[in-house]
């Protein structure tokens, strides 16, 4: 049997609002009463959270259509610094290595000012990173 906690249940908007609407415009009035009192009620009301938990069998019983894709952030943001795509072979990776070293080389930019040097240091650092973590992916040397 349902246990019903006092008159909290009949005190909602949504339900005063019902009555009277239908009392002053019959069906119609009490539909739209309903409508305006459940909006009201969720702007007063604070928002219900809901968390949903599995068991170790729940979470590994997953159809082989609803598996997801893990994507590498690291490795995405290699190949955009060294302006490749995925698909680049070995040999282009190569080279588009070479080319950005020597285009962000700190002793080419040196005759620049202090802080060219800084920048182009700090973007060397950022290229020999790219090219490591791409070369440990693709087990290349």
């Amino acid at each position: 049997m349902r246990k019903i906690y006092g008159m909290r249940f009949f005190l909602k908007f949504k339900w005063v609002f019902l009555f009277i609407g239908f009392r002053l415009a019959g069906g119609k009035g009490a539909f739209f009463g309903f409508l305006l009192g459940a909006f009201i009620d969720s702007l007063i009301s604070p928002p219900t959270i809901r968390f949903r938990y599995y068991t170790n069998q729940q979470q590994w019983s997953r159809g082989p259509y609803d598996s997801y894709t893990y994507v590498d952030t690291k490795l995405n943001d290699a190949y955009r610094i060294l302006g490749i795509s995925e698909t680049a072979t070995d040999d282009e990776v190569r080279q588009a290595y070479k080319r950005m070293a020597l285009k962000y080389h700190p002793d080419r930019i040196a005759s620049q000012g202090e802080e060219a040097r800084k920048a182009a240091e700090r973007a060397f650092q950022q290229i020999n990173q790219a090219k490591d973590i791409i070369y440990k992916a693709r087990g290349l040397k």
